[in-house]
């Protein structure tokens, strides 16, 4: 997933966030439980990857501006000052 995906509105609310990560964790401590190394690092990388873009480095701000963007592409305030222009 790239960054940009990470900032889609759907992973706005904490609770989606949380639990995604939750079960990434559930997941990598399985792995290393039943001795399967390889499958402990991928899912060890995932987990990480999701702290890092859902925890540290999300920006709520930015979501909610994706968020107000209309069909045209333009965000929703914009389209009042390109009328008058």
């Amino acid at each position: 997933m790239r960054r940009r995906e990470a900032e889609h509105p759907f992973y706005r609310p904490l609770w989606i966030r949380v639990c995604l990560t939750g079960v990434l964790l559930v997941w990598t401590a399985l792995e290393w439980a039943n001795g399967e190394p390889f499958w402990g690092i991928m899912t060890s990388a995932a987990a990480v990857w999701a702290i890092w873009s859902f925890f540290l480095a999300y920006d709520p701000d930015a979501t909610g501006a994706k968020a107000q963007v209309s069909g045209n592409g333009t965000a929703a305030n914009d389209t009042e000052t390109s009328e008058r222009n």
